[in-house]
This record gives C-alpha cells, structure tokens and sequence, in this order.
C-alpha cells in the first residue's frame, strides 16, 4: 500500500483541523485487510476517540500488511467501508484511502442505503500507487458508494479542499 501518500495526506488534513479549531466530534480510524470472506477477520475499528491528536497518532501507527486473500491484488475496501459507515455518527464525513480494486461489490447497495439514511459524505481516494484497472468493474461502483479522488491526476490540494469545505459546513 501507498502509505507514505495516505500518512501525507491524513497529517495535512489533520494539521487544517487543528489551525482551523474545526469542532469535529468524533474520529474513526477503520483498517482493513484480505485474509478471505470473513469480515471479522478483514476489518478492525484501530480507535474511535474525540482526540484529534490520538487519532493522528493511531493513523501513523498503522501497519500496512499484504496477504493472499485470493492470488490477487484486490482489497475488502467495501467490507472497511460497510463498517465504518455502520459505526459512524449521522452527518459524518468518510474518507477511504485505496491503492487498488475491491472484493465484495455485492456490498454496494448496502452501502449506499446506509451512506443515505445517515446522510453521510464518502470520499474515496486513489492513492498515486493506484494499481486497480480503470476500466474494471470497482472504479465504477466507487463512484457509485462516494466521490472519488484519483491523487495522481487531480492534486492532493483538490481532495483537501473537499475536506475542509466539508467540516466547515458541518462541523463549526
């Protein structure tokens, strides 16, 4: 995974909260892996805490760990995704760092049902390692689930942009 990009990426934002004094509630950093079908086993809520500071901290702990759920490259990003939207607040901002495709599609009208009801924002951002086919069936189905940030193609700046257009009209 393209760490350095999501740990970039996280501080930056991070560091715009805490200059700005936006007034954010409630963070939640959810991991997930590959280890086969099991959501239990693929995704971890690593904190959840009204600390910024423990929550930069949580995110630059993270070990990013390859395994071979499937002889393939492609991730459980939809089972994080189901997750976290299943533990997050109404009105709340999820933002999902990628390097590739995903596994369990299926997942996708869950998702954008829950996204909806909770009248949640997902933004889902292509790191500049993005290994996952264009014109394969996951693309798609992110833009589906949430906007979608490709970094390499429309700068870091625009995807931080969002983010604090998001928190200052939902979180001061």
């Amino acid at each position: 995974p393209d760490k350095d990009s999501i740990f970039n990426l996280t501080s930056k934002v991070l560091s715009s909260i805490k200059s700005e004094k936006i007034n954010i509630p409630r963070y939640m950093l959810v991991a997930f892996n590959d280890y086969g079908k099991d959501i239990r086993k693929n995704v971890k809520i690593e904190i959840d805490t009204e600390d910024v500071e423990a929550f930069g901290r949580a995110t630059k702990g993270l070990k990013f760990e390859s395994y071979n759920g499937g002889r393939d490259s492609r991730e459980r990003m939809t089972q994080g995704l189901l997750v976290a939207l299943q533990n997050a607040s109404p009105n709340s901002l999820i933002v999902v760092f990628t390097d590739n495709g995903t596994k369990d599609l299926k997942l996708e009208r869950e998702i954008i049902r829950l996204r909806d009801a909770k009248n949640c924002e997902v933004y889902i951002v292509l790191t500049p390692q993005y290994e996952g086919y264009f014109n394969g069936k996951s693309l798609p189905a992110y833009g589906r689930m949430g906007s979608v940030f490709l970094v390499s193609e429309v700068g870091a700046d625009l995807f931080l942009r969002s983010v604090m257009e998001f928190e200052i009209g939902n979180c001061i």
